[in-house]
């Protein structure tokens, strides 16, 4: 069996990460072209919870709406739900339930561990579907909030903060149709044109409605001010691919004529604004019809990644400087420490990336914290490969460095240390470290007492197991409490994926063993 690198398994988690990025920033677009087009509000409802199931790859998606002055939400709309559910259940809309919560703070709430929550109680309606994890969004009106969108989960695979994304464009594109509802039914003959502009100036991307032959006949406000363009003068009635550099004009073309054909097209590309300050977009070109059914009009959707794109980037320098490395013969004491270190600062970055993600300021946060562990991880690297004097390395000796430099910031909880004398391959050491520190640092925020770290050899594994002098783990442990990218990481750099981790439930204290590949 050819070992899978951890350079190619961080290329493959982030290339999982943005194909549900860009399927997900598909569907939003595809459901607003929808919106524009449906008149029926239920129809349009249920078809969002069907598109946040598909985003969201979960079973279950529903509408919440306050219901009178009582004091809960109906379940107006939803995907996965008995029909004789829709329309009847309810659940509560204070602050201790995750939907009031969104609701009544006008934010978004992640919880992945309803079962372990602490913050709010488990609505009665989740815990008859088994529910275990829950995604609340506010649908959020120009004057009041209107309802809450919601996704959950049994056993799936956790929520993350670049979900929220998702689903607040949804819940945006929600709120935008139900007040457009309301005003079509007031006697204004104008109103249904002036919503319309008012819907696409409502989004956060930079939204033009081109004529069938590419010509720009609107641009939102946030398009505006993205692109810094001063005036509509300088766009309006220009063609499309004109505001596009030469290096992108054939793609643009190539799209406008597509769309015109009635195909839906996404391209990402390059573009300065227009003051020539360089951009990327994520760009979506799906065609409007008319009431004859040709193509009346354009809507293009773009969507700023200059930041993502160089954060991918420099991943991609640091992988072909990892595979250049790697494809040398007879390398040198000092170009394995420069590898190494490559590894750990790929790490480093790809948190960041995750980082940049994330939504909510204390999320990022954490996730800046441990992208500084694994630069302690790179010291402790460096001290090492400034002795080392071939491909191997004793594990005992990288080990204790390790402990040590963990236990110096944590010097109140002992630190102990059981591995016979193995060697073990350089590039085994840098997924060996992250994984040792992820469980210990777990045990020093969660666990009691001393900790103690053991190491066992096999044939082609390890058995890593870390004690602590805890009461045990939850019984639904490893179910992340929190974020879960600590337990991911475990995960991937073991080598086993979700077979890697075992909780010793037999033991007194907290105990996990996780089997690790040599």
């Amino acid at each position: 069996m050819t070992e899978t690198s951890p350079e190619e398994m961080i290329r493959s988690a982030l290339q999982l990460c943005h194909a549900r990025l860009r399927r997900q920033h598909e569907l939003i677009v595809e459901f607003g072209v929808q919106s524009l087009k449906q008149s029926d509000i239920d129809s349009l409802l249920t078809l969002a919870c069907k598109v946040v199931t598909g985003g969201m790859k979960t079973r279950f998606a529903k509408v919440l709406r306050p219901k009178n002055e009582s004091k809960c939400f109906l379940l107006t709309h939803g995907i996965g739900w008995d029909a004789s559910d829709i329309g009847t259940a309810t659940v509560g809309s204070d602050d201790e339930s995750p939907a009031g919560y969104a609701f009544a703070n006008n934010r978004p709430i992640i919880s992945n561990h309803l079962g372990m929550e602490h913050r709010f109680r488990t609505p009665s309606l989740l815990k008859k579907y088994g529910i275990e994890r829950a995604i609340n969004v506010p649908i959020r009106g120009a004057s009041h909030i209107l309802g809450v969108l919601e996704a959950d989960s049994g056993d799936d695979e956790d929520f993350i903060e670049s979900d929220i994304v998702f689903m607040e464009g949804i819940a945006n594109i929600i709120a935008m149709a139900l007040e457009r509802s309301t005003l079509q039914k007031e006697p204004q003959h104008d109103v249904p044109e002036l919503y319309s502009e008012s819907v696409l100036n409502a989004s956060p991307d930079c939204v033009k409605i081109l004529s069938p032959e590419g010509v720009v006949e609107f641009f939102n406000q946030a398009g505006m001010c993205l692109m810094q363009i001063d005036s509509t003068h300088q766009v309006y009635g220009k063609p499309w691919v004109e505001l596009w550099p030469d290096s992108s004009k054939g793609t643009v073309l190539d799209a406008v004529a597509r769309v015109a054909e009635g195909e839906s097209v996404r391209f990402e590309s390059f573009c300065p604004t227009a003051k020539g300050e360089p951009k990327w977009w994520d760009v979506t070109a799906a065609p409007i019809p008319g009431e004859s059914g040709t193509i009346a009009k354009i809507i293009a959707v773009s969507r700023d990644i200059t930041e993502r794109h160089n954060h991918e980037v420099a991943l991609a320098a640091l992988i072909e400087a990892q595979n250049q490395q790697l494809s040398d013969s007879g390398l040198h004491i000092e170009e394995m420490h420069h590898r190494v270190s490559n590894s750990l600062h790929l790490v480093n970055t790809l948190l960041l990336l995750q980082a940049n993600l994330a939504s909510d300021e204390a999320v990022k946060n954490q996730l800046q914290a441990a992208a500084g562990r694994v630069v302690t991880i790179a010291k402790v690297h460096e001290r090492l490969y400034q002795k080392a004097e071939s491909e191997t390395v004793n594990v005992q000796d990288y080990l204790k460095a390790l402990l040590d430099d963990i236990g110096s910031t944590f010097a109140d909880r002992p630190i102990r240390l059981h591995v016979a004398s193995v060697e073990l391959p350089v590039d085994r050491l840098a997924p060996l470290g992250l994984v040792i520190s992820e469980l210990i640092i777990n045990a020093l925020k969660y666990g009691k007492g001393g900790i103690t770290v053991s190491l066992e050899t096999a044939a082609d594994h390890a058995l890593l197991t870390v004690n602590d002098e805890g009461d045990g783990f939850p019984d639904t442990y490893p179910k992340p409490s929190g974020t879960g990218l600590g337990m991911r990481l475990v995960k991937s750099y073991s080598g086993y994926g979700n077979d890697a981790i075992r909780v010793d439930r037999t033991s007194p204290t907290s105990s996990i063993q996780v089997k690790f590949k040599l």
